[in-house]
């Protein structure tokens, strides 16, 4: 799949994510998005790596974009993102990281780990809608789309 026909065809999303609040404003937000996406959640990177090795075992595709909050317990968001980037056949999934820091110490090791983008998170619905359907757009209509196999 190529351009267009890319941008129609669903976007499966993993987001990694232990606020349920931001869960819910994340979820409502992509309902209005200009692309129909599944959307898979898990508490933090542990959960995250084995979901993704789980998956990449029973030979499913991986998913096209990974929302991955920094503050998680157990793994943070960074300490995930490093593991990902060093994993043979998953290091390329797309990672944008949200995160409610927005001190340059925090986004440069963000990006040092591996992200593709750093977004702070917006205080409202409205705020959030508008950044992830920007997100969204670029991902699966602007960039290629990328593909695990």
């Amino acid at each position: 799949m190529h351009g267009t026909e890319n941008a129609m065809s669903g976007a499966a999303i993993l987001l990694v994510e232990d606020d349920p609040d931001d869960v819910r404003i994340i979820e409502k937000a992509l309902e209005s998005s200009t692309v129909p996406v599944t959307i898979s959640t898990v508490e933090n990177g542990v959960e995250a790596l084995e979901l993704l090795d789980k998956a990449a075992l029973a030979g499913e595709p991986a998913p096209d974009l990974i929302l991955l909050d920094l503050n998680l317990p157990i793994m943070s968001g960074t300490e995930f993102l490093t593991k990902l980037r060093a994993h043979p056949t998953l290091n390329a999934i797309p990672v944008c990281v949200f995160t409610t820091a927005d001190d340059a110490i925090t986004i440069r090791r963000a990006y040092a780990a591996g992200a593709n983008a750093v977004v702070t998170k917006a205080d409202s619905l409205v705020g959030m809608s508008t950044v992830l359907n920007t997100i969204v757009e670029f991902w699966f209509k602007v960039a290629e789309r990328y593909s695990s196999d």
